[in-house]
């Protein structure tokens, strides 16, 4: 059997993200840098929405926010003429992020669309970056990580710039992929940027495999839902190295005899095992749908 659209999509990041952390930073960037920002999305584009919120806080300024779209649209939002207000939609077919454009242009915030090539948006924007060609698959891959990609250019954090290039070096690293069976439940939990890692697995599992799988961010888990980890269960986590609290998750499922994988940073740090993680998340996949046919 032959090499799938996905996997070809999969093995192309590493040069498309090169790509784009190659690219001269264009000249509004910086004069927006100082501003509250907002990120929205949907779908994968919200993971990578949240996965950006993350970056900014802890890099250029605590004065960044994640939305999903719909929620853009249809709550109230503490937008003005001094924030910038960042879209993320690969197709610019999602409606509430397109609308939720319309509504930050409103509002007189600035407007940013990380958006595919050749992207058609119905929606005026003040500035755009295009992440790379449209996907040819359902499951998102390429348009999720070079989103990203842009988004660590803008934030300019040397180490994290360097972390990300590492990432791309060691795209077929990682520990050996966990056997699933179809009725398998998967239980997917991580802390920070691990938890949107996580809810990301989760998706491409479901939309590819059409396995079940369960994310959880870690306390969120701790607090409940980890009463329903039990027989056929199978956890993998995405941990922060020296949160404690995993402690207790980890605790918890050795009692219930729930097998525990654990993907650490790789050696990257916090700044880049998110893209290190990504990548062999979409590998795994891959395996997943060629175990069960």
């Amino acid at each position: 059997m032959g090499e799938s659209r996905y996997e070809k999509n999969v093995r192309l990041q590493p040069e498309l993200i090169r790509r784009v952390l190659d690219e001269p930073a264009p000249k509004w960037m910086s004069a927006l840098r100082s501003r509250r920002v907002h990120f929205v999305g949907v779908g994968s584009s919200f993971h990578a929405a949240q996965i950006s919120k993350l970056m900014w806080r802890r890099l250029v300024s605590p004065q960044a926010f994640a939305e999903h779209s719909f929620d853009f649209v249809r709550e109230p939002q503490p937008v003005g003429k001094e924030d910038v207000v960042v879209l993320f939609s690969h197709r610019a077919t999602r409606s509430f992020t397109v609308e939720a454009a319309a509504k930050a242009r409103k509002a007189g915030a600035a407007t940013v669309a990380v958006t595919g090539i050749g992207a058609k948006w119905s929606e005026k924007v003040d500035h755009r970056l295009d992440s790379c060609e449209l996907e040819d698959t359902g499951a998102f891959t390429k348009s999720l990580t070079t989103t990203l990609a842009w988004i660590a250019r803008w934030v300019g954090a040397p180490l994290l710039l360097d972390g990300l290039r590492r990432a791309c070096d060691e795209l077929a690293d990682g520990p050996a992929f966990p056997t699933v069976a179809a009725d398998s439940d998967v239980v997917l939990v991580g802390d920070l940027e691990g938890e949107w890692v996580a809810r990301e697995a989760a998706l491409k599992l479901e939309e590819a495999a059409y396995l079940r799988a369960r994310p959880f961010g870690l306390e969120e888990f701790l607090h409940g839902p980890q009463i329903s980890a039990g027989t056929g269960s199978f956890a993998l986590a995405f941990p922060t190295k020296g949160e404690k609290r995993w402690d207790a998750l980890r605790g918890y499922l050795e009692t219930v005899e729930v097998p525990l994988v654990e993907l650490t940073d790789g050696g990257l740090g916090p700044e880049a095992a998110w893209l290190w993680r990504i990548f062999w998340v979409q590998r795994w996949t891959a395996a997943v749908c060629a175990d069960l046919g």
